[in-house]
């Protein structure tokens, strides 16, 4: 079954409340109607996340933002694979399922984009620029505090500003929340992944 507007909330799809839609502060209401037209369903991510009221809706608007195919820094690609390894890095089934085909759809290859949400490490057809960026984004997610001049030094010779470069920061580090909330609600993944 699939949660729509007018449909019952699905209580099984996250470990704490799924609350009503009509219940929602009203840019949350807006936000999961836009996904709705987008997707054609709403993603289970988003209804669990929904709990939060105001503070979903506020962050729900920097993370999609930072996937917005039609803006950014960075191209969407990028973003994607960069969405794409931290979740994987994270471990965060929920994402990973959800990027992979992200990825997959904008690469053009379903299968790819599969693999390096698995783990990009075993892809070898990954572009130097795509490993550099997915090299980074591991390092970030995971261990932060390892980061190195030299790690900026390598982003800056693929041609990335420094704006680019804290560009990437923001979607590891947004994503990075997304995997902590998903795997702590234990999001269940949607149907419309394995189709």
């Amino acid at each position: 079954m699939t949660d729509t507007l007018d449909s019952p909330a699905i209580t099984s799809i996250s470990r704490l409340t799924v609350p009503e839609i009509a219940d929602l502060p009203q840019a949350l209401q807006d936000q999961l109607a836009s996904l709705e037209r987008q997707l054609g369903y709403i993603p289970n991510w988003a209804r669990a996340f929904a709990l939060g009221g105001a503070h979903a809706a506020r962050f729900n608007d920097y993370l999609l933002a930072l996937l917005d195919p039609n803006s950014g820094l960075l191209p969407y690609v990028d973003r994607e694979i960069l969405a794409t390894v931290t979740s994987a890095e994270n471990g965060c089934s929920y994402c990973r399922l959800n990027h992979a085909g992200s990825l997959g759809e904008a690469i053009g290859d379903h299968k790819l984009g599969t693999r390096v949400a698995i783990d990009y490490r075993e892809v070898r057809e990954l572009s130097a620029r795509h490993r550099t960026l997915a090299e980074f984004a591991s390092k970030l997610a995971l261990h932060p505090g390892e980061v190195t001049d030299a790690d900026i030094d390598v982003l800056r010779e693929l041609g990335l500003t420094d704006e680019a470069i804290y560009e990437a920061v923001h979607v590891v580090s947004a994503f990075a929340a997304a995997n902590r909330f998903s795997i702590f609600l234990q999001v269940t993944p949607d149907d419309q992944f394995f189709n």
